[in-house]
């Protein structure tokens, strides 16, 4: 709520998002499910909420602490540009805390460091793609304006 505080100083606009965020769910079979923290999934307000309050929690937090970080957040999904492997486990770790200290979690299944394999870079990792808003982004055979053949790191859309 300190967020939304933050943004407006509508007393009507406050009384009923504290009330979303408060209210039970009512679930397909009919049972009503209490609930004691974050916003309904599924609910219209939601998405915004979380957005909100990712705002502060990770993008203000991250370019205060970690300015050198390039990245892309959409809604709880975000992808971190490292230049080096050890910074990427050292932002990981900082990002565990950061998300505790704010009573979140990442998500275990869709949280890794990813190596960008290349033409250029040829190391080995056990995660060369992910998926971010509805793309798989992977090594994959690319041709450049002369005609040469060469590996390129690029997406191309998921339908799976």
């Amino acid at each position: 709520m300190k967020a939304v505080e933050k943004h407006t100083d509508s007393q009507w606009l406050r009384l009923y998002i504290s009330r979303w965020l408060k209210a039970s769910v009512l679930l397909e079979d009919g049972m009503e499910e209490k609930r004691e923290k974050g916003t309904p999934q599924g609910g219209i307000i939601s998405p915004l909420l979380a957005n909100l309050f990712l705002h502060y929690a990770l993008d203000v937090w991250l370019t205060r602490h970690h300015p050198e970080i390039v990245f892309e957040r959409y809604a709880d999904d975000a992808v971190f540009h490292c230049k080096t492997r050890w910074g990427a486990e050292t932002l990981l770790s900082e990002l565990q805390h950061r998300m505790e200290a704010c009573k979140l979690v990442l998500h275990p299944d869709k949280t890794k460091i990813v190596y960008c394999k290349d033409s250029n870079r040829q190391g080995k990792h056990k995660w060369i793609s992910f998926d971010f808003l509805g793309f798989t982004f992977r090594p994959r055979k690319a041709m450049s304006k002369q005609g040469q053949v060469f590996t390129s790191f690029i997406p191309a859309i998921n339908l799976g």
